[in-house]
């Protein structure tokens, strides 16, 4: 099975994603940008430090509406 990572920080859309993946039910793993020195590492890893970042089974979604593109058209299991 796949790893879901989501990379987020304290905005609205990050909350929201966060409560849908909660609702569907999938087992993720939430990395808390604002802490560490993370968000400037999204930039050279994804090349935008732009959240929140769904990452999983080689695919990369930003933004709160691809991120809801991309579980519309990718079925993540969760184990």
């Amino acid at each position: 099975m796949a790893e879901i990572y989501l990379f987020v920080d304290d905005e609205k859309e990050s909350k929201d994603i966060i409560n849908i993946l909660r609702e569907k039910g999938l087992k993720y793993k939430v990395i808390d940008v604002t802490k560490n020195g993370i968000r400037g590492w999204l930039i050279l890893e994804f090349g935008t430090s732009k959240t929140p970042i769904l990452a999983f089974n080689r695919r990369i979604a930003v933004g709160y509406k691809n991120i809801m593109n991309l579980l519309k058209n990718t079925k993540p299991h969760s184990p």
